[in-house]
C-alpha cells in the first residue's frame, strides 16, 4: 500500500510539473498559433486530470489534515473547470447543451458551498489563518462562477462563438490558478507566505481579465 501511494505521489508531482510548463505555453500561444495552442492544451488537460484524481486519492488517505482538505477542494474545482473548458469548445462548434453540462455546474456549486463551509468552520476552530482565507476566496470565486455559468447555459442558443471562447479561456486559467496555488502552498516555501498563498491569483487573474476583455472587444467588433 505504501509503495502504491509513493507511486501515486510521483505521478502527481510529475503531472503537476507538466501543468506548470504547458499552462503558460497554452496561454502564450492562445492568439499566436492555434495549432500549437490545441496541442499543448490537450497535454495540459490530461495532466490536470491526473493531478486532480491523484489529489483526491491523497485526501482519502488523510481526510483529517487541512492541507488535504484544501487539495480536495482544489481538485474538484480543477475538474469542473477543465470539463467546462472542453465543453465550451464543443458548444462553440455547434454542439447543444447536454446533461453533463449541468453535472459539472452542480459539482462546481456544491464544491463552492463546501469550501465556504470549511472556511467558516476553520475560522471558528482557530486554524492557521491562511487556510480559512484560501477556502473562502476559492469558495466565493466558485459560487460567482456558478451564477455566470448558469447564465451561459440558459442563453446558449444566442451565444456567439467568441463568447464560448472567452468562457473556455477563463475556465482553463481558473483551473491553472487553483492547481498552481496548491503547488505553491505545498512546495514553494522559499517564497514569502503571501506569495505562496495568493501569488498565483495575483499573477494570473490579470491575465484572465486581459483575455476576457480582448475577446469581448473582438465580440463587439464581430
Amino acid at each position: 500500500m505504501e509503495l502504491l501511494l509513493k507511486i501515486i505521489l510521483i505521478i502527481h508531482i510529475s503531472a503537476g510539473s507538466s501543468t506548470l510548463i504547458t499552462g503558460p505555453l497554452a496561454i502564450f500561444y492562445n492568439f499566436k498559433d492555434a495549432k500549437k495552442h490545441r496541442l499543448i492544451g490537450k497535454t495540459f488537460f490530461y495532466a490536470m486530470l491526473v493531478v486532480a484524481f491523484s489529489a483526491i486519492i491523497g485526501f482519502l488517505k488523510r481526510p483529517e489534515v487541512i492541507f488535504y482538505q484544501f487539495l480536495l477542494g482544489i481538485a474538484l474545482l480543477v475538474l469542473a473547470n477543465i470539463a467546462r473548458g472542453v465543453r465550451t469548445i464543443m458548444l462553440m462548434k455547434g454542439d447543444t447543451i447536454k446533461r453533463f453540462d449541468y453535472v459539472y455546474s452542480t459539482g462546481l456549486a456544491l464544491t463552492g458551498a463546501w469550501m465556504l463551509g470549511m472556511s467558516i468552520w476553520h475560522f471558528q476552530q482557530g486554524t492557521m489563518i491562511a487556510f480559512p482565507i484560501l477556502f473562502g476566496v476559492f469558495a466565493v470565486g466558485a459560487l460567482v462562477d456558478v451564477r455566470r455559468n448558469g447564465k451561459f447555459l440558459r442563453n446558449y442558443a444566442t451565444m456567439h462563438r467568441l463568447d464560448w471562447m472567452a468562457l473556455h479561456a477563463s475556465s482553463m486559467i481558473s483551473a491553472f490558478i487553483a492547481s498552481t496555488t496548491a503547488f505553491t502552498v505545498n512546495a514553494a516555501h522559499f517564497l514569502p507566505w503571501y506569495l505562496q498563498w495568493f501569488g498565483p491569483t495575483l499573477l494570473l487573474v490579470p491575465v484572465q481579465i486581459y483575455f476576457g476583455r480582448k475577446l469581448k472587444a473582438m465580440r463587439v467588433k464581430a
